[in-house]
């Protein structure tokens, strides 16, 4: 009963705001509209960085993730054939010019690009939840799989050239890798998914 009346409730709060975006935009020209949707997709995206600052605010430590990232780059590490310890979440590599200890934390884990690509995907307007889904769900997987190669190929190549090298890929590449990461795969859903017939 309670389900039925907030989605009764939800759906006349859908049609007050599709009357209201009709009444306000049925003069506008095609230039116009798009103003609008871009408009209204920065109001959603900037509203659905709440939560990122809600996670920052209450210290959340995502110390399960950091775990799981801990391992898989673990295992990209022996794949590569590095020379490596791995206590907790702290790896010890040894390169050419000494020994570099680096600590897995928070940050390390990839959620700020997740987040981003999950109100990137929810922001846009006019895909349906299916479509939605499936971009969230293969978003999971990407940012993921981009994060171990990021940690991996940093430490593989640290662990190569020496310390230097570090803060160039650490700081430099892979932060604007992720960030490049999060768009081409935004994107490619726009592209293929978000307004595809088959996934409405």
């Amino acid at each position: 009963m309670n389900h039925r009346k907030r989605t009764k409730k939800d759906n006349i709060l859908t049609a007050r705001w599709n009357r209201f975006e009709k009444k306000t935009t049925k003069s506008f020209t095609l230039s116009q509209l798009r103003m609008w949707d871009t408009f209204i997709f920065l109001i959603r995206f900037c509203l659905l960085a709440i939560p990122l600052h809600l996670i920052i605010w209450t210290g959340y430590d995502f110390s399960h993730i950091i775990s799981v990232t801990s391992h898989f780059t673990s295992n990209a590490l022996t794949l590569l054939g590095t020379d490596f310890f791995r206590i907790d979440n702290t790896f010890f590599i040894t390169t050419p010019t000494g020994m570099l200890a680096a600590d897995i934390i928070k940050d390390c884990s990839g959620w700020k690009s997740f987040l981003a690509l999950l109100s990137l995907i929810i922001a846009t307007r006019h895909a349906g939840i299916k479509a939605r889904t499936i971009g969230i769900a293969a978003g999971i997987l990407i940012i993921f799989i981009g994060n171990i190669i990021r940690l991996a190929t940093t430490f593989h190549l640290t662990h190569m050239y020496g310390l230097g090298i570090f803060d160039i890929t650490h700081n430099m590449l892979w932060q604007g890798g992720l960030i490049i990461l999060v768009l081409v795969s935004w994107f490619i859903w726009l592209d293929k998914i978000a307004f595809s017939k088959r996934y409405i």
